[in-house]
């Protein structure tokens, strides 16, 4: 009887964790690897202008020798990639390049989390948001992408799931 009890409890708690597992996973608090091949860069017109300059020398250095340690953020799209960028346009350009460059499977996954915004515009927020805490942006990268997330979004962009 005290076998069966502990299997039982052994496996109600199995149980317990895979549920809170998921749970975390579904509402985007858990970091996963994914390819870097499987992320849209240009779902959202991004709110920084892609240059080349000292700074994107000095994040792919960083990430050369220490690796990535702030997550970026995507969403599951309907399209022919299954995620579409909303923060971390940066990293993910440093990652491709670092992995162009090296051939280094530590450069060929970057670590996300699986947002499900509910509009575009929650996601351009919360692109903005994370940018803002980064690096404030200029007049003009803040009035770019606050008229595209003025216009009508289509259906299309966000998945159901």
């Amino acid at each position: 009887i005290a076998q069966v009890a502990a299997e039982a409890a052994g496996a109600a708690a199995v149980a317990e964790l895979a549920e809170t597992l998921r749970k975390a996973r579904d509402e985007g608090r858990m970091v996963v690897g994914l390819p870097l091949d499987a992320i849209a860069a240009d779902h959202l017109l991004r709110d920084r202008l892609p240059v080349e300059d000292t700074d994107a020398a000095a994040l792919r250095e960083s990430l050369r020798l220490h690796g990535q340690r702030t997550p970026i953020e995507v969403t599951p799209v309907a399209g022919a990639l299954p995620y579409g960028l909303i923060s971390g346009w940066r990293r993910l350009e440093a990652l491709k390049a670092l992995h162009a460059e090296t051939g280094d499977p530590r450069f060929a996954t970057v670590q996300a989390l699986v947002r499900r915004p509910e509009t575009a515009a929650d996601a351009y927020v919360a692109m903005v948001e994370e940018n803002e805490i980064r690096v404030g942006l200029s007049q003009y990268e803040r009035a770019r992408v606050a008229a595209r997330a003025a216009e009508p979004m289509r259906s299309v962009l966000f998945a159901s799931a």
